[in-house]
């Protein structure tokens, strides 16, 4: 395995396989997350928060987070994936990298800055032609992909309208266009509003569990797949948000 080095206050779980695409990312700086406004954003500061300079109010997955997205996607290589929202293609090229036919939606690429930062991005890393960038939103661009070009996904990656009912309503949209075998991750269940689509999963009966990052991630999964497995920082002593004390590591 290829050693790759990370920045001081990077962290990725161990026994995971690494990558380092910032290169296709030279926008991307550390920031203070304390500079950011949204109320569910953790401001410990114990892992590098990373923004694009060009917008100070948005942030990217953290490095551990990002690891998460790339393995699932080793595990689904050569199969179809959806993501719903994209920013500036930061987790796409994780799961791009990591093998995967990738379908995005985000009412963003839509604006011809964003739509050419990452398109550029995706190009540079040499995951372009396996990503198919779609202006729209979910769960109405959703629907049209799946009855207009016959998508089905086997791992999904929801990161997109944060706010109720945003997140159930993308878990319901992609649950219907899932493939037997199939997985889905969530980012940012620190917000009740993305745990309440995780939670629509567990009352589907789907398996679920959260892992252990600066913003929480969550993955739900049927079928014969399995989650990465993720070991947290012991080091960081992160408070757990009331809506997710009692729900299991795994299940």
């Amino acid at each position: 395995m290829i050693e790759v080095e990370f920045p001081a206050k990077d962290y990725v779980s161990p026994g995971f396989q690494c990558i380092k695409p910032d290169a296709s990312f030279p926008n991307m700086i550390v920031s203070d997350p304390s500079t950011c406004g949204w109320q569910y954003l953790r401001r410990t500061g114990q892992h590098n928060w990373y923004r694009d300079q060009r917008l100070p109010n948005i942030g990217f997955a953290n490095r551990d987070e990002a690891h998460i997205l790339y393995n699932a996607a080793i595990n689904f290589r050569g199969k179809s994936a959806l993501e719903i929202g994209c920013f500036l293609g930061w987790s796409a090229c994780h799961l791009a990298l990591g093998g995967v036919s990738l379908d995005v939606i985000d009412p963003t690429l839509g604006d011809p800055g964003y739509l050419e930062s990452v398109q550029a991005s995706l190009s540079h890393a040499g995951v372009r032609g396996s990503v198919q960038l779609c202006v729209g939103t979910s769960p109405e661009g959703v629907e049209r992909l799946a009855s207009e070009q016959g998508k089905r996904w086997s791992l999904v990656f929801i990161d997109g309208n944060h706010d109720f009912p945003g997140p159930v309503k993308d878990a319901v949209v992609c649950e219907r266009y899932c493939e037997p075998d199939s997985m889905i991750l969530f980012h940012d269940l620190l917000s009740p509003h993305v745990a309440e689509g995780l939670q629509y999963y567990r009352y589907r009966g789907w398996k679920t569990r959260i892992f252990h990052t600066s913003q929480i991630m969550g993955v739900a999964w049927r079928g014969d797949v399995k989650p990465v497995a993720h070991i947290p920082d012991a080091s960081a002593k992160w408070e757990i948000p009331s809506h997710l004390v009692d729900w299991p590591e795994s299940e």
